[in-house]
C-alpha cells in the first residue's frame, strides 16, 4: 500500500498527515516528508497518523530518527492520534514512553516561546 503524505502549519507547528501503511517500502517516504516539513515550515512536528493502518519496525527506526533530528534542530515531535495497531508496536517495543502521544489534534501541548512543547 502506498503512503500519502500532506503538510501545513498549525498553531506554531508543521502538521504532517500520514495516510496508509508504513513499512519497509515506505518508511523513507514518511522520513523525508517531515524532514522536509522541519526545514521548510517548522522544527516543531505534530505527526497525525489517524490514518496509518499499520506500521512496522522500519517505521519505528524512522521515528526514532526523527525525534532525534528534531531534538537537533531545537524541535519537537508529537504523535497524533495512532490507531491500535500502531499504539500495540510502540507499547511492544516499550517506545509509547519515548515520544509524546496525544490523542487528537485538540491534546496537541503548546509550543512556547519557540521551546519545545510539554505534555
Amino acid at each position: 500500500m502506498d503512503l500519502d503524505l500532506s503538510t501545513r502549519l498549525v498553531d506554531a507547528r508543521a502538521l504532517v498527515t500520514a495516510i496508509g501503511e508504513v513499512d519497509l517500502e515506505t518508511a523513507s517516504q514518511l522520513g523525508d516528508g517531515v524532514d522536509a516539513a522541519v526545514r521548510d515550515v517548522c522544527p516543531h512536528v505534530a505527526l497525525d497518523l489517524t490514518g496509518v493502518t499499520f506500521m512496522d519496525s522500519t517505521g519505528l527506526k524512522v521515528l526514532l530518527a526523527l525525534q532525534r533530528r528534531g531534538d537537533l534542530a531545537d524541535g519537537s515531535l508529537v504523535l497524533v492520534g495512532p490507531r491500535p495497531p500502531v499504539v500495540k508496536i510502540l507499547a511492544l517495543t516499550g517506545l509509547d514512553k519515548a515520544f509524546t502521544v496525544v490523542g487528537s489534534l485538540e491534546d496537541l501541548p503548546p509550543v512556547i516561546d519557540g521551546a519545545a512543547p510539554t505534555p
